[in-house]
């Protein structure tokens, strides 16, 4: 096998030499398409974390949470037992609304769940008036625009009808726009605001007014009569046009009287109940809309169709007053985190670049190296782009050129070297002269082997990160195969590009100038390798204690899940008690407002109170969300921190009492929800059948959770609290009186609660027409009670004779989680790791708590997915590390090589250890797969080192000799790859921008490992090859 690799790699640099012009032209055509592809790529800030799920709402206006979990919830839930290749089936039931959400197996595509949901939803047998939907196809990070409307001659009432029936229709049209969820204002209904006395006067009942109303607006057709030998339609036109018209339908005669509907009660124009309120600064109600766009799009191309058509729409569509004012862009935060990356990677470029002049002193072969930065970057769009994938801050930013362009500088290296001991041995002159494509070739296959290895062996340690699953999975698989082709194409351009441009930029006068520096590095590296080597078993002993040590301070280590990353924005809950009105809640929220502007931080401040009519969020009046707007870090005067801000508004907003308060991000705030199924970045979700008893619970592990230290935003998301005035019937009275209970129930919903008798059309838009009693008849529980109810004789007979009318405390919202229900205690952590604060938390609540039977805890959200994450790294490693060793099996056909190149991973692990905890960062999913990129350099290194030493045991130098040669040789290349690497990667480790909190842990462990790894290689490793093969046949290497 190793036989064949070998012929494969000579004709292809065999063939890259024989075809110069050919590679050239491939090479042009690669910058071409990687251009090409670089401007299709979607490039966002975050990836999309969260698995495929189909989202089904039913809104059931007017019935409680126990009904529409009865009626609604549980049976779309059975419906989609059904369903294939799901995990979990996941509700949450509240007063009129119902969202079930079914997630799916990593990797199923979108159409194929959303086909099998459309298809079983017509299994479930749901009342009539409950209209199951499935939300159109986006994730928790499509959000990218929000705006408010104001108009200076319009009321919130037409601003809504405006942003209903022009701007959401228009914008829905955009390319890669998935929904458009309105926010706020009010929906025009007509509502005929019924006076049960007239009705009494007139002895007519709301039921015959509402079908009057029902039968008196509609156009029928008459087909078609001939006259002149024309064709003419028939139409009856019957459709009500305005106010008057209502007013004007004829209920009933009475003694050749016509009763009209202006006769029993008031027509005017009205609002639908309305479910929530949006605030933004100065403004206590406005009109909001928030843009969703389609999973997968280039979130570039669909804001810029976005901002085209609102402009069309302001300037052609809408009254001259009324302007549509961007909130949040999500171009702004693109843009911000990509000139991070391009910051970073730029800085990096130029320090790599630096490095190889410094050791080479030689702008030619300087300049070969770098054309490969650029190229492999370019190969990594192309492949990204043919595989329908999207770049991210977090796969960018990881790509360390240093790390890609190694075997690049290895190769240019050897062939500079050979080429100036060549040109000092025959001659500058006849060197001039002399063809360098037979020497160029021979040297280049020389080393082409162990780049090719040791490219290998970088892009096998990168397997663990692709066995990744769920969250951690499609976080971190895109910087995997950026990086993973990115590596690829480096490899490919270092076998054929390198050596081509060696022979046409290497051609003449090629020497070795003198360097101060690189002779500095010899004779001090070369001195403490004698050192060392003079005392090698003292130096094994102590490199192998600090190993030891380095080590087991791993345990000192905090862990989590990710650092939280800086979106540049706050967005913080507020969560009242669950009994609050709508009024009461928008007052607090206007004072929340206020305190939050206060900041010269903070540019702007919306609140949300409640939920958007079209049932997308499912919360209630109890709930104030405040999106806290600021103004660029760098324009700070306090000299506050975020977190310092975030406390101090913690502090400030806590004085309100029995409202609790969570503080997070707009983007992390909706991946945590759809992570977790609450409002909340961990959960312990107490799952059993009695919700009181669920709720018990929770209060007790808030109670034991309270001291910890770390923990914050701490909350139990209570599932009783709605007020209920219910209205029991009697069947005994019903018989008594001859009342039909249907009739009942229709007068209680349309008296109370209004019901929609019929539409009034205005052009296109077409608005409710409601009846219902006027508010101070059914506004309290003795006016309810006067509500008359025909008989079967006529006779008119209040509720409070059929039925008992009283006021009790049921659920307000019903959480369930494949068919279970549960109430759940949210948290964060904050001053403290994660994972510590996490495991002491379950640890007192597992000795202070006893479950009754029926009755569990579990624990999910960023710890659940740290936790699988950990677990997955700890069975993949160990399969990736054996994958290696195999590789190196094969490059130098035993064992014990390479199990000698396998011990420079502890070591190099020592170094990324000691820096986190110099650093003060916890040990992150990020700073894990750093350790598995240091993995494969520090093995690049051992491999090349040891290579060396054998090929000078091979020309007959003793082994001690050939050691020292060996270490000799691989110092100016292995200081500069060490170098590169860390360089290249410096700047991401430094950075504070917005999006560099996740760079900067793998960052940081690559630099502190190829410190570590580099002086083991250089000083350490060498000696234990030497201490190993004196116990061997020197003949047989």
């Amino acid at each position: 096998m190793l036989l064949v690799m070998n012929k494969f790699i000579d004709f292809i640099i065999s063939f890259s030499l024989k075809r110069k012009y050919l590679i050239i032209c491939l090479t042009i055509l690669t910058v071409v398409l990687g251009v090409m592809s670089f401007r299709e790529t979607p490039v966002d800030a975050f990836p999309d974390v969260t698995n495929t799920k189909v989202t089904i709402i039913t809104q059931w206006q007017g019935r409680s949470a126990e009904e529409i979990e009865k009626f609604v919830t549980i049976p779309i839930e059975i419906a989609m037992n059904s369903v294939q290749k799901k995990t979990d089936v996941r509700s949450t039931t509240l007063f009129g609304l119902s969202v079930v959400t079914v997630v799916f197996d990593d990797h199923v595509d979108d159409e194929f769940a959303r086909q099998q949901v459309y298809n079983m939803i017509n299994d479930a047998d749901l009342p009539e008036g409950a209209e199951p939907e499935v939300q159109p196809l986006s994730g928790p990070t499509g959000e990218i625009f929000r705006y408010t409307l104001s108009g200076s001659q319009h009321n919130v009432r037409e601003l809504k009808t405006l942003q209903d029936w022009v701007i959401e229709r228009k914008l829905r049209s955009v390319p890669g726009v998935a929904d458009i969820v309105s926010f706020g204002g009010e929906v025009k209904t007509f509502e005929v605001s019924v006076n049960p006395n007239q009705l009494a006067t007139y002895g007519i009942s709301s039921l015959e007014l509402y079908q009057a109303i029902a039968n008196s607006n509609v156009n029928v057709g008459g087909d078609v009569i001939e006259r002149n030998s024309q064709a003419y339609v028939v139409r009856g036109i019957g459709l009500i046009n305005n106010i008057q018209e209502i007013g004007d339908i004829v209920v009933k005669n009475v003694n050749g009287t016509p009763i009209l509907v202006r006769n029993l009660a008031k027509v005017h124009e009205s609002c639908q109940p309305r479910l929530g309120q949006v605030g933004r600064d100065d403004e206590s109600d406005v009109v909001e809309g928030i843009v969703v766009m389609r999973k997968g799009e280039n979130p570039e191309k669909v804001i810029a169709a976005l901002k085209s058509k609102i402009e069309e729409i302001q300037n052609e569509d809408l009254p001259k007053d009324v302007k549509i004012n961007a909130f949040y862009d999500r171009e702004d935060l693109v843009n911000l985190s990509i000139n991070t990356v391009f910051h970073n990677v730029l800085e990096g470029i130029l320090l790599v670049t630096l490095v190889v002049f410094l050791f080479m002193r030689n702008w030619r072969s300087t300049i070969i190296v770098a054309t490969v930065i650029p190229l492999a970057l370019l190969f990594a769009f192309i492949c990204l782009r043919l595989n329908g994938m999207s770049a991210n801050l977090l796969s960018m930013g990881a790509i360390d050129f240093g790390i890609i362009i190694d075997g690049a500088v290895v190769m240019v290296e050897a062939l500079f070297v050979a080429l100036s001991t060549q040109a000092r041995t025959i001659g500058m002159e006849a060197f001039n002269r002399r063809s360098k494509l037979g020497m160029i070739r021979t040297t280049a296959r020389g080393k082409a082997k162990s780049v090719f290895f040791s490219k290998l062996i970088i892009i096998t340690a990168l397997l663990p990160i692709f066995s990744f699953e769920k969250v951690e999975g499609k976080m971190f698989s895109p910087l995997a195969y950026t990086l993973g082709f990115a590596l690829l194409g480096a490899l490919i351009f270092t076998l054929t590009l390198v050596p081509v441009l060696s022979s046409m930029m290497l051609r003449k006068n090629i020497s070795e100038k003198k360097n101060r520096f690189l002779e500095w590095v010899y004779r001090y590296f070369d001195g403490f390798f004698r050192l060392c080597h003079r005392h090698s078993k003292k130096a094994i002993t102590i490199a192998l204690i600090g190993m030891v040590a380095g080590i087991s301070s791993f345990v000192l280590l905090g862990s989590e899940f990710l650092p939280q990353m800086n979106e540049g924005s706050i967005y913080a809950r507020a969560t009242l008690p669950q009994s609050v009105s709508l009024e009461e809640s928008v007052k607090l929220a206007n004072r929340f407002r206020t305190v939050l502007r206060s900041y010269p931080e903070v540019s702007q401040v919306m609140t949300q109170t409640g939920r958007p009519n079209d049932g997308t969020d499912a919360t209630g009046f109890y709930n104030i969300e405040l999106f806290v707007k600021m103004h660029p870090e760098s324009e700070w005067k306090t000299g506050r921190t975020k977190e310092q801000l975030v406390d101090d508004m913690n502090s400030r907003l806590s004085v309100y009492p029995g409202i609790d308060f969570n503080f997070s991000q707009p983007i992390s705030d909706n991946v945590e929800e759809a992570v977790s199924g609450v409002k909340g970045a961990i959960v312990a979700k107490v799952y059993g059948k009695d919700l009181r008893e669920t709720e018990r619970i929770a209060d007790q592990i808030y109670k034991t959770m309270k001291p910890i230290r770390g923990i914050a935003d701490l909350g139990v998301i209570r599932n009783i609290g709605q007020p209920e005035l219910q209205i029991d019937i009697d069947e005994d009275r019903l018989a008594r009186y001859g009342v039909s209970k249907d009739n009942v129930q229709s007068i209680i919903e349309m008296a109370i609660g209004g019901k929609a008798a019929s539409q009034v059309y205005e052009g296109e838009r077409k608005f409710n027409l409601v009846v219902r009693y006027d508010k101070p008849f059914r506004d309290h529980a003795e006016a309810i009670g006067k509500i008359k109810i025909p008989a079967e004789d006529g006779q008119m007979i209040p509720i409070s004779e059929l039925a008992t009318i009283k006021t009790i405390t049921g659920p307000l919202i019903v959480y369930r989680e494949n068919h279970v229900r549960y109430c759940a205690v949210k948290f964060s952590v904050r001053d403290r790791d994660m994972g510590s604060a996490v495991d002491e938390s379950r640890a007192k609540v597992a000795k202070a708590i006893w479950l009754p039977a029926g009755y569990k805890i579990e624990w999910s959200g960023d710890f659940e997915n740290q936790k699988r994450a950990t677990h997955r790294l700890a069975q993949v490693v160990p399969i990736s590390i054996l994958l290696i060793f195999g590789i190196l099996y094969v490059l130098f056909g035993n064992a014990r090589d390479a199990a000698l190149v396998l011990g420079n991973v502890p070591f190099a692990a020592v170094g990324g250890i000691l820096i986190l905890l110099f650093t003060g960062f916890n040990f992150s999913i990020s700073a894990g797969i750093g350790f598995i990129c240091l993995f494969g350099i520090c093995i690049q290194n051992g491999v090349i080192m040891i290579m060396d030493i054998k090929h000078f045991i091979r020309h007959r130098h003793p082994l001690a000799e050939a050691v020292e040669m060996g270490v000799h040789s691989r110092i100016r290349s292995v200081l500069m790859t060490a170098m590169m690497a860390t360089l290249g990667l410096l700047p991401a480790a430094l950075s504070h921008g917005i999006g560099s909190e996740s760079q900067r842990p793998l960052a940081i462990v690559i630099i502190g490992g190829l410190i570590g790894a580099t002086a083991f290689t250089l000083f350490i490793f060498p000696l234990i090859v030497e201490l190993v093969y004196k116990r061997v046949n020197i003949r047989k290497i």
